[in-house]
């Protein structure tokens, strides 16, 4: 799909009450997109509509059949939708081996079922009147390796998901081609956003536990001063990532990284692979 111009598009946004998700509702909107809104946060979301004079729906993307009546929504309130920002997220902390099943299968339900229950509906109605679409999927910089940087922040739950989001994309690249139907996968670096404490809002109790109340401590909390300086000195703010996304659908990206250091990191995990291939005997 031509993303030259926007002001012809209509988009569809999951996650879009603050964060990356306003600022790509925010960059479409002022590029002359029209756009409908999706969170699980309706108070935020409905300030963030109301901000950009756009239609908005509250939903939990865990919930497919809720989910899909939204985007058809939109679509009848937009005419049509061009592009499907799966963008909804939340992050998990803690020692892997010690993230219970709840956990898991909540983060995973919202960071990788929520993606695939947004692009199910999308992919069904462009099919039914053989229209073409993009998809773009907000993955991660932990898509594409495990980022030495966030290792003492113990993020592996949030990485796994990351890393499925990618293959998922991937997948629905090769699925989806013959439909005219693009997919690209935002995968941002670090980011000034509320994502920490949004999640643990989110989070559910673990069972015998009393949820947490109050504020959230960042994932960076307990780091060393010199690793959090340098997370701080490497975060872009939200609005800065959605330009990189819009530069990088005009491009036709599929992968669409927004900082210079994430090659360093891919590049780490991409030595390791071809020592591996180095290693085999030379008649395997």
């Amino acid at each position: 799909m031509d993303f030259s111009k926007l002001d012809d598009k209509r988009v569809f946004v999951t996650g879009a009450a603050d964060g990356i998700g306003a600022a790509l509702a925010r960059a479409f909107r002022a590029a002359g997109a029209r756009v409908f809104l999706c969170d699980v946060a309706e108070e935020r979301l409905r300030e963030t509509a109301q901000a950009l004079d756009a239609p908005f729906a509250a939903c939990d993307v865990r919930h497919a059949t809720s989910l899909a009546r939204v985007v058809e929504r939109a679509w009848r309130d937009l005419g049509g939708i061009d592009l499907v920002c799966a963008n909804a997220g939340v992050v998990s902390q803690g020692p892997i081996l010690e993230t219970s099943r709840e956990e898991l299968d909540w983060i995973f339900d919202i960071n990788v079922h929520g993606v695939l229950n947004a692009c199910r509906p999308f992919v069904r109605l462009l099919r039914e009147q053989s229209r073409p679409g993009q998809i773009l999927i907000t993955g991660s910089e932990t898509s594409l390796s495990h980022p030495g940087l966030v290792h003492d922040m113990k993020l592996t739950a949030y990485v796994m998901t990351k890393h499925a989001v990618l293959a998922l994309a991937d997948g629905l690249r090769a699925e989806l081609a013959a439909d005219d139907i693009g997919v690209s996968v935002l995968c941002p670096g670090p980011v000034a956003t509320n994502l920490s404490q949004s999640s643990s809002a989110l989070k559910p109790a673990t069972p015998g536990a009393s949820k947490p109340t109050g504020a959230a401590a960042p994932p960076s909390a307990g780091l060393s001063p010199e690793i959090q300086a340098k997370l701080g000195a490497l975060s872009l703010g939200p609005d800065a990532i959605a330009a990189r996304a819009l530069e990088g659908l005009r491009r036709g990206l599929f992968v669409i990284p927004t900082h210079p250091h994430i090659a360093d990191d891919f590049e780490q995990r991409a030595a390791e692979v071809r020592a591996g291939f180095a290693a085999l005997p030379p008649n395997a």
